[in-house]
Order: C-alpha cells, then structure tokens, then sequence
C-alpha cells in the first residue's frame, strides 16, 4: 500500500512538480490545496499518511497549519519554508512527527524525510497505546486490590481468599473482575 499524501501550497507550479514527482516515486496524493483553512478541513477529514504545506499558504501560514495538525495529532507534517521563515518555526522543532524543509528541496532528503517520519509517528502512535494499555491494566490492579483489601478487612479473608470471592462473583454475575471490585469499594467505602 502506497504512503497518502495531501499537498498545500498557494504556488501552483511547486503544487504539481511535487505531486507528479511523488506519483512517480510510488506515493497517492490523495489532495492538494492552495488555501490554508481548505487544507486544515481536508486534512482533518481524509487523514494522510504525511501532509506536505508550503509555509505561504491563503489564510493561513504553513506554520499555523503545521502547529494544529501536530497539536492534534492528525498526521506527520513538512513544511516547505525559505532560509527567513526557519525562524517561525522553532516551537515545532523539537517536534517529532515534524520536519522544516528549506526550498528548494533535494528530492531524496524529501522522500527521506517523508520515510522517517511515518516511521517515527507509527513507533509513537504505538507505544501511546501500549501505554494507556498498560494505564489501564494498573489502574484495574489497583481497583482490584483495594476490593480485596476492604473484603481481608471486613471479611476477616485472607488475601486469596478475597481474590478468588471477586473471581467467583466476576463468573457468576458475568461481569467483568473490575466492575465486582468497583461494587465492593462502593459497598464497603460508599
């Protein structure tokens, strides 16, 4: 499957040099605009692998455009910016899912760069969600072991002994662990 790539830039000529040349390298422009609201809206509606802004854009610059799509977390950006305009974008620098081209841009730097910063957004998209997974599998221990806690307490049980009654109760009920545990500290704590 080809990378998706939408294009913003209020030059039409640098539009359709680029377009044609990463049609050619294997990529699917899946749009291209000249206007920066136009670009924020489609973007936002098609989800690229990677958008490509030129820093002049109509209405909006290509480093407002660039800091909501990165803010939001809607898709990699590289902005395509002159030697003058490096300076409007150093609060995105250290941003990496972002990368400021200087025009005009070597091609292979391009497609590397594009290559990179797919990777890098894969790799962060999945350890974000490996951490809310692991986020949410703690936060269940600790709901958990405060259900057993309160039942050792109230119940005089040993430490199994609570596991296996929240266990028991989870089964019977066919609710998951978590909402026995969440019932338990209601009952004992509300």
């Amino acid at each position: 499957m080809s990378l998706r790539v939408f294009i913003g830039s209020s030059n039409e000529k640098i539009s359709k040099q680029l377009g044609q040349f990463l049609i050619e390298n294997g990529f699917t422009i899946v749009g291209e605009t000249r206007d920066g609201f136009d670009f924020l809206r489609r973007v936002n509606t098609m989800y690229p692998d990677v958008a490509i802004v030129d820093y002049t854009m109509r209405g909006m610059s290509g480093q407002e455009i660039s800091e909501v799509l990165i803010s939001e977390k809607v898709c990699p950006v590289i902005a395509l910016i002159s030697t003058t305009e490096m300076q409007h974008f150093v609060n995105l620098s250290q941003e990496p899912t972002f990368a400021p081209l200087v025009k005009p841009c070597n091609k292979q730097m391009l497609l590397h760069t594009i290559a990179l910063l797919v990777k890098t957004s894969k790799s962060i998209y999945k350890l974000e969600n490996e951490v809310t997974t692991l986020k949410k599998t703690t936060d269940k221990k600790v709901v958990i072991n405060k259900a057993k806690k309160l039942l050792m307490e109230n119940m005089e049980l040993t430490e199994e002994e609570a596991h296996r009654r929240i266990q028991k109760q989870s089964m019977d009920k066919g609710m998951p662990m978590i909402k026995v545990a969440e019932a338990i500290i209601l009952m004992y704590d509300g």
